[in-house]
């Protein structure tokens, strides 16, 4: 459950991170009493917001992934310090001896009373084979199964988080695609759960680690990779989720955002039509309650429309071009 603690700050911190970030940019950038500042909710305003926002999306999503090994609590071959991938059984009891020394009780008092009982835990784990084997795959979990014997026993047990891990998970990529959220790369991320599961599966059931995740992430336990690939698994898509639609948008989205353009154009074409007519009727103002201002208005009017639909009567614009035409070569000879 560790790897979904992170939802609420994906619900909340970018959006206000975003926020933030536009406000200091924009009071940075634009002076006071700029009339060049984007307002809210123009065209040039959201795609700054939009530019931001994946920014902060990305920089969280490295963050989180982060976050989650450095959060991983010390093993048991750190504990004696040992290379879990090249230690020897006469290495194990020589660093536990030093160990043991260090932070014995006796020696450093109940300050490293702590420290000491892990360390002797940590080295009954390392001492036998196959709970060391359980311990790579599982993590200290193992150490409570008191029923386990072999380690086909401790593989059963540890097989019932992971198939709690992927049904879970599962059941709610599935309740989101019904529910109509986080679409975006809906059908990849049902692929990648599955391959993940099949990645997950071939890690605990091999007796030695994945040499490729080994080069990715070298200084990790199987399961503590295993949980870093869980917390990347759900930190990724849940970005990919959010600046998804953003940089790739969809045909319906296009289609609303073309729609809320025509809804703006019109509304701004509305309020044009209506200062224009003030602007009219304010002039008109002048001429009312003079017969003689409204019958010389009346035709100057009448003048202006006829001039207006002989320019746009197009065989008298031939006729005259035509003339025009004549008269320039007649200048010229």
């Amino acid at each position: 459950m560790e790897a979904y603690t992170g939802l609420f700050g994906w619900a909340f911190l970018p959006s206000i991170a975003t926020g933030i970030l536009q406000s200091i940019w924009y009071s940075l950038k634009y002076p006071v009493d700029s009339g060049a500042k984007p307002a809210p909710n123009t065209p040039k305003y959201r795609r700054h917001y939009n530019r931001i926002y994946c920014a902060v999306v990305l920089a969280y999503l490295a963050y989180t992934i982060i976050e989650v090994d450095r959060a991983t609590q010390t093993n048991c071959y750190d504990l004696l310090d040992l290379n879990f991938h090249t230690f020897s059984q006469k290495q194990l009891k020589t660093s536990f001896r030093k160990a043991s020394l260090t932070f014995h009780p006796d020696k450093v008092g109940q300050a490293g009373a702590d420290t000491f009982i892990r360390i002797r835990a940590a080295h009954e784990v390392l001492s036998d084979p196959v709970v060391k084997s359980a311990y790579d795959r599982f993590g200290p979990d193992v150490i409570t199964c008191t029923t386990c014997k072999t380690i086909k026993d401790h593989i059963t047990r540890g097989l019932s988080s992971f198939y709690t891990y992927y049904l879970s998970t599962g059941a709610v990529l599935v309740l989101m695609s019904l529910i109509g959220k986080g679409q975006f790369g809906r059908y990849w991320r049902f692929v990648v759960l599955f391959g993940m599961a099949g990645l997950e599966l071939a890690m605990v059931t091999r007796s030695k680690p994945l040499t490729s995740l080994s080069y990715i992430i070298p200084h990790r336990v199987t399961f503590e990779q295993i949980a870093i690939l869980h917390q990347a698994f759900i930190s990724t898509f849940i970005a990919i989720s959010q600046i998804g639609p953003i940089l790739v948008p969809s045909k319906e989205q296009e289609k609303n955002n073309m729609k809320a353009l025509i809804d703006r154009l019109e509304l701004l074409t509305a309020l044009s039509n209506a200062e224009s007519i003030g602007q009219l009727q304010s002039t008109f103002d002048a001429f009312r309650g003079s017969e003689t201002n409204m019958a010389l208005l009346k035709r100057q009017m009448s003048m202006m429309a006829l001039d207006t639909r002989l320019m746009q009567d197009q065989l008298l614009n031939e006729a005259r071009n035509a003339a025009q035409r004549r008269l320039i070569q007649r200048k010229s000879t």
